[in-house]
């Protein structure tokens, strides 16, 4: 398994599914089938709001910055702190107003709970970008092949979901547009916002 997904597992292992498991209360096949859901999901949302070039460059620039796949460097550290990450900022502008069909969506095909589904969504999206980050720094990549890269995980996932992934994914609708507060200066939409979510400490 390679790409977004792949890093993800990989980085997360037995002991990080484990852990997540513990929280979750799911076993450890379930807990690595629910998180690729989630994964898949967060992706696709991601491919749609980096589908427009401002949205590409805002996201790669965010990438650039601060999400190189250092949240692997003690993964098991953010599983435990992960409330207070950046988890829910991403989610909030990367699903819009759609998030909680979004959310019921996820706990249709996965059978978690709702009550579950929130917090293995802030888990996993700070994962999901930074997967990326590394894939970008790993092999180069500009905010084209990033936005590219997104697109064609975004197909070959629901390609492989029998349709379902598409289903949650449809009801984003205009969650790529984004509220008049959220809009900056130098455009970018949604993903225009997420550099500031991500500033590091002191910067």
């Amino acid at each position: 398994m390679d790409g977004i997904l792949g890093v993800v597992l990989g980085q997360l292992g037995g002991g990080g599914l484990g852990a997540l498991g513990g929280l979750l209360g799911t076993g450890q096949n379930e807990t690595q089938s629910v998180v690729s859901t989630a994964v898949n999901v967060i992706t696709g949302a991601m491919a749609q709001n980096a589908s427009e070039p401002a949205g590409a460059q805002a996201l790669d620039a965010a990438l650039e910055k601060d999400h190189d796949g250092g949240i692997f460097d003690d993964v098991m550290g953010f599983i435990g702190n992960a409330a207070a990450g950046p988890g829910a900022g991403i989610l909030t502008h990367v699903l819009g107003g759609s998030q909680p069909q979004v959310q019921q969506g996820i706990a249709d095909k996965t059978g978690l709970s709702m009550d579950k589904v929130l917090p293995l969504l802030v888990m996993v999206a700070p994962l999901v970008l930074g997967a990326l980050g590394k894939m970008k720094k790993d092999k180069q990549m500009d905010s084209e092949a990033v936005a590219a890269t997104l697109a064609a995980e975004r197909q070959q996932a629901e390609q492989q979901d029998d349709g379902v992934l598409g289903s949650i994914l449809g009801l984003l609708g205009g969650a790529a547009q984004p509220a008049p507060q959220q809009q900056s200066s130098s455009g970018g939409g949604i993903l225009g916002a997420i550099g500031g979510l991500f500033k590091k400490k002191g910067s």
